[in-house]
């Protein structure tokens, strides 16, 4: 998922921007500025032997990277709202449905 081969900050110029729920768990160990998957990262850590610097191989910073281009998004006229899950994981709807749902409800229903 790395940005050269995965980019979806074009949905910043969209011309139709629908509202956007961005959730997300405060422990995500995949998506975020210091994921567990980002060999890049680890490289940074000192996990991973060889890594050639900061220059040659940045890490991902995914969840400014995804705020950064929500923020665009904004800023063109659409709007999005972040909600954070204290104590989730990669899958917060899976791990705190009933909040999810009601989130979701909420977001769709805003929407009509």
């Amino acid at each position: 998922m790395a940005p050269g081969h995965f980019d979806v900050s074009g949905i910043a110029e969209l011309p139709a921007k629908p509202p956007i729920l961005w959730v997300r768990g405060d422990a995500d160990a995949i998506v975020s500025d210091a994921s567990a998957f980002d060999l890049n990262f680890l490289g940074q850590a000192g996990v991973i032997p060889g890594w050639p610097g900061e220059d040659a191989a940045p890490a991902q910073q995914m969840v400014a990277q995804t705020r950064a281009v929500l923020e665009r998004y904004a800023a063109n006229g659409g709007s999005y709202a972040e909600e954070v899950f204290a104590g989730a994981g990669h899958a917060p709807a899976l791990e705190q449905p009933e909040r999810f749902v009601d989130l979701l409800l909420q977001h769709v229903r805003g929407a009509a």
